[in-house]
């Protein structure tokens, strides 16, 4: 895969309406140059609150997305929707979609990792999997909110093959130094590019090393930056970490509960 151009779009707390949110992003989204190949969302964007409403706001959802793939369409750009609330027989999933250039869904993903002591996590059904993907010729891997807190799950996408991890988040503001932390961390330990949007701000983008390549302030805006995926190999033959994995003592990690 060649270098890509990326273009995080973080939202803030937007208008209240998902009607009037989604011209928000549209409008961020007419704004980019015309070399973005990449965009990213935050998650849950499309709602002003994750609360008991997001059944009723998730209803808009099928719309959004269908407009995101227009737009995607129209711009010949992937975009990794973030995520939407979304309802499927009658359970409510905090689910996230990618499109290609040409507006179709190659992926979709459901967040795994939820805590029912959170009252907005309680809303939500839990995912079955992880979900990477293939996109021009390169794996992707895929995660929501809190999923970044399990390493465990990480690895697995690393595994798997992903070079890139897309990650959306409603990160609170006041935790700004734990989410570059963890995210620089998940960087290094998995030697993946980590392209992360956070609603509130501080979106960014992190090299396999754990350099930040970019990152925004806070409130609405974009921030555009550059990656090579093949740095991710590089990175690998130089310091082949994944080698010294213990296989054999990680099956305890598996039986505990």
């Amino acid at each position: 895969m060649p270098p890509v151009r990326v273009a995080i779009i973080q939202t803030g707390s937007g208008p209240d309406s998902p009607l009037e949110r989604v011209f928000q992003v549209d409008s961020f989204l007419r704004e980019l140059p015309a070399d973005v190949s990449l965009v990213i969302l935050p998650e849950l964007w499309s709602v002003p609150h994750a609360d008991e409403e997001l059944p009723e706001n998730a209803r808009f959802s099928p719309s959004i997305l269908e407009r995101l793939s227009d737009a995607a369409y129209r711009m010949f750009c992937a975009i990794y929707c973030g995520s939407l609330p979304w309802v499927e027989h009658g359970l409510l999933f905090n689910r996230s979609f990618f499109l290609s250039e040409e507006g179709r869904v190659i992926s979709r993903y459901d967040q795994t990792h939820l805590l029912p002591s959170v009252e907005a996590d309680s809303l939500f059904q839990a995912g079955k999997a992880a979900s990477p993907f293939l996109w021009k010729g390169t794996v992707l891997g895929n995660a929501i909110g809190r999923d970044i807190l399990f390493p465990e799950f990480i690895r697995t996408l690393a595994l798997a093959g992903s070079r890139i991890l897309l990650h959306c988040a409603s990160w609170p503001e006041n935790s700004i130094p734990q989410w570059r932390a963890i995210l620089q961390a998940r960087s290094v330990e998995n030697q993946v590019f980590t392209v992360a949007c956070n609603r509130w701000g501080h979106s960014m983008g992190i090299a396999p090393d754990g350099t930040v390549l970019a990152e925004a302030g806070e409130g609405p805006g974009t921030l555009i930056f550059e990656m090579d995926p093949t740095a991710a190999e590089r990175v690998r033959k130089k310091f082949p970490l994944l080698e010294g994995r213990r296989r054999d003592l990680y099956s305890l990690l598996s039986s505990m509960s």
